[in-house]
């Protein structure tokens, strides 16, 4: 929500269809696949456990939708759609060790920099769908507090100045005389304007 709102704000920035093309990209990528597609197929695999139950109360024209082996079709399908999942996270994984030999062959990082030992990339495997799960339900919380209260929820923190120090070793007092020269900074930048 910040971030796309910070967008929204800085976009007069961009030409058009610099502006357009990212908000298009961020909305399928950050709507779409990291928010909406995890909850949709935790959703429909809540359907699925259930189509038993279904199968037994639901009748159009006096006749049951599905006989006992479609059902059993849509079951498997459903139920194999983690396993889809799973193989789609595993396929990042490799990418991602592929990634690794590329920058070391670029020499960009020394050799070993980057690895990380099997149980710990099987322990992310295993949580990377739990993990999205819960992203998402934080992500659609957040939209519907914007949704509800507007943009005085909205805020800038993790992109201010202070956001983008966090965590540098600074002390609040250091942090303050950073903030405030790059404040006076950014004023005689606007004052050369």
């Amino acid at each position: 929500c910040e971030v796309f709102h910070y967008f929204v704000v800085k976009r007069r920035r961009y030409n058009c269809s610099a502006a357009l093309s990212y908000g298009a990209w961020f909305v399928v990528y950050y709507g779409f696949i990291l928010c909406s597609l995890t909850l949709t197929g935790l959703a429909g695999f809540i359907n699925y456990a259930f189509i038993w139950a279904k199968h037994d109360t639901i009748r159009f024209n006096g006749k049951m939708p599905l006989d006992d082996a479609a059902t059993a079709g849509v079951m498997i399908a459903g139920f194999s759609s983690l396993a889809w999942t799973y193989l789609v996270f595993l396929i990042f994984f490799y990418l991602d060790r592929e990634g690794c030999k590329l920058i070391y062959h670029l020499k960009m990082k020394p050799q070993g920099a980057e690895d990380t030992s099997f149980c710990q990339n099987l322990k992310d495997w295993i949580l990377m769908w739990p993990s999205l799960v819960m992203y998402s339900m934080v992500s659609y919380w957040a939209i519907l507090k914007v949704a509800v209260y507007g943009k005085k929820v909205c805020g800038h923190d993790p992109s201010s100045k202070e956001g983008l120090k966090a965590g540098q070793g600074m002390t609040s007092e250091e942090s303050a005389e950073v903030s405030t020269a790059i404040d006076s900074a950014d004023i005689s930048e606007a004052g050369r304007a």
